[in-house]
């Protein structure tokens, strides 16, 4: 699936947000101007783009083990099983913009760099939501609820893109992984979707990741789902 520029930009609050910069703070205008840049290189140079594929439950469960370094307890291992469907997924905004964004910080203009990062991150966060609503469609009203769950968060260990690698193959729209199992272009994401009624997703902060995690976002993407 290929999607336009356009349909992952980030409101300029929330490129403000990534910086740690709440809605209501006063911002210098040497700050402020640089949204607009950001914003204008994140358009032209952002390819979003993105591969999927509905698998059952059980090849979910040969893939979800990953290496063996999953925490002993996780959240997904409780709700994909009660999922209606599932996706394995990876999106891309592109290489063009991680290479602009390495330029940036190579050639020492660290603040349009580090704007441009965060723009860029908000970004690959709105075509994952793009891929949940497209997920949701597919699947109907039976599914109302989509989440993305991804290695590397909720005790699903990043060791896990592996096998999510092995069985998605999203070379094809350009993404790689290293041998750290971190992916190339830098603003890459990949999981699986899960779409089921919103209960399946609403689970107590209280698994060994979450005594860990700073940022708790998953209250708020948990939220949304109670809402549809």
């Amino acid at each position: 699936m290929e999607f336009a520029s356009g349909d992952i930009m980030p409101p300029p609050e929330a490129v403000l947000r990534s910086q740690g910069i709440p809605a209501t703070a006063a911002v210098p205008d040497r700050v402020a101007a640089l949204i607009p840049r950001a914003l204008e290189i994140l358009t032209s140079l952002s390819q979003p783009r993105a591969v999927m594929e509905v698998v059952s439950p059980e090849i979910f469960q040969r893939i979800y083990p990953g290496q063996g370094r999953n925490d002993r307890e996780t959240p997904l291992e409780l709700i994909f099983p009660r999922a209606t469907d599932l996706g394995l997924f990876a999106c891309t905004l592109g290489e063009p913009l991680s290479a602009e964004i390495q330029r940036l910080f190579d050639d020492g203009d660290l603040a349009l760099a580090v704007m441009l990062d965060g723009a860029a991150s908000e970004g690959a966060e709105r075509l994952v939501g793009l891929l949940e609503q497209v997920f949701a469609t597919m699947n109907g009203s039976d599914a109302p609820a989509v989440l993305a769950y991804s290695p590397g968060y909720c005790g699903w260990h990043v060791s896990g893109q592996r096998r999510l690698f092995a069985a998605l193959a999203p070379e094809e729209i350009g993404i790689t992984l290293n041998p750290s199992y971190l992916m190339a272009p830098i603003k890459s994401v990949s999981g699986v979707l899960v779409a089921g009624p919103p209960g399946i997703h609403d689970f107590d902060a209280d698994f060994p990741c979450c005594s860990s995690c700073a940022t708790r976002e998953c209250r708020a993407r948990i939220a949304r789902t109670q809402e549809a």
